[in-house]
């Protein structure tokens, strides 16, 4: 039974993430939610940890928007890591409800 209370959708996003300890640049999203996304990675930061999360809307190799929040991470698996966002400004938030809604046909 599906727990989720937010539409996650398949969607890949550029991505950047800064713990206290590493920045892992160049990932990528499989799928996003407003409440936390699931990032491919072979390098994943431990389980519970805080991190920045920087979401880059890109066109071609133009960044069109960029969200960045706060969030912990939430599951690891051998493809990648799972995060909850904990803290996103208005602003931010905003534009993630409308680039979800705009892809809800592609339903994860």
């Amino acid at each position: 039974m599906e727990r989720r209370r937010f539409k996650r959708v398949k969607l890949v996003v550029k991505a950047r993430v800064r713990t206290k300890d590493v920045v892992l640049d160049n990932l990528y999203t499989r799928d996003l939610s407003v409440k936390g996304a699931f990032l491919e990675s072979e390098k994943k930061p431990p389980l519970g940890s805080t991190c920045e999360l920087e979401l880059f809307l890109m066109e071609a190799d133009r960044v069109l928007e960029e969200v960045k929040l706060r969030a912990e991470v939430v599951r690891r698996e051998d493809r990648g890591f799972a995060v909850e966002f904990k803290e996103i400004p208005l602003e931010d938030f905003i534009v993630l409800k409308r680039i979800v809604s705009l892809n809800e046909s592609f339903e994860a």
